[in-house]
């Protein structure tokens, strides 16, 4: 459990870093604005109001059918993790809390969100939500019992530069004001990819989700162009992309229609 210096919901100025070790050193950071938000009450988004919306289109915005099972928006988001947590032999939950990256103008893509426990005073890790830029989606289920760490294998295909294989160490660790979590994936037992997410609080008032919306208007700071640079980087680097298996994960929750062999464009 996180039992100290829970995030708090509102909006988080961070950054992402990533780290490459081998076969050839690959390094870049950029910076991102995330939110946390209680689920199912998002009253403390009001004062981010008409900034920040939920399920309309917005300078920012959250949509429920933008997390797990495929659904409209009249079926939340907790609806949708509760589907989840029960298909998974796991007991519901009445409250949540997401950490994710909001919609900018109407498009968003988040490579990760992160489900914790909010039913009790405190936060207990639930799911790693994982997409690709396929389209596709994918959970990891995290051990309730483990403290801040919790080690899982790899079984969705995510970057042309990887293969499904290896095993994933995820820490959590946050900060005063803050929210901080490393994403380690190991193959062969040896280190391969280092990430880190980490942000500072910012209460959800207009003002904050007006800079974070100028933040990315000015900068275009999304994740997709910074995923399709570094993936290009990468070549230039010689490293070659691996096809795509075929074999579908029972916890991939949306699959691309045709299953072909591309070459995907994700650098992660």
């Amino acid at each position: 459990m996180l039992d100290t210096d829970t995030p708090s919901a509102g909006f988080y100025r961070g950054e992402i870093i990533h780290v490459r070790t081998r076969p050839t050193r690959h390094e870049f950071r950029y910076n991102v604005d995330f939110v946390v938000l209680d689920l199912p009450d998002l009253s403390t988004f009001e004062a981010a109001k008409p900034v920040f919306r939920r399920n309309r289109f917005a300078p920012l915005s959250f949509h429920d059918r933008d997390h797990l099972v495929p659904s409209p928006d009249s079926v939340t988001a907790l609806d949708k993790l509760n589907h989840v947590l029960v298909q998974a032999g796991k007991p519901k939950v009445t409250s949540a809390c997401l950490v994710t990256f909001p919609r900018f103008f109407g498009f968003g893509f988040s490579p990760v969100s992160f489900w914790f426990d909010a039913s009790s005073q405190n936060l207990t890790p639930l799911l790693l939500e994982v997409n690709n830029t396929f389209g596709e989606r994918h959970v990891y289920h995290l051990n309730a019992e483990a403290s801040r760490c919790h080690t899982i294998e790899k079984t969705f295909f995510v970057s042309p530069f990887n293969t499904t294989r290896g095993s994933y160490r995820v820490r959590f660790a946050p900060l005063a004001h803050g929210f901080s979590v490393r994403v380690d994936l190991e193959v062969d037992d040896r280190p391969l990819l280092f990430t880190t997410l980490r942000g500072q609080f910012r209460c959800a008032s207009r003002w904050a989700a007006t800079a974070a919306a100028m933040r990315c208007l000015v900068s275009g700071t999304t994740a997709l162009p910074f995923i399709w640079l570094q993936g290009f980087r990468l070549r230039t680097k010689g490293l070659k992309p691996v096809m795509r298996p075929n074999s579908v994960s029972e916890d991939t929750l949306i699959i691309e229609p045709t299953r072909k062999h591309k070459r995907p464009r994700n650098s992660t």
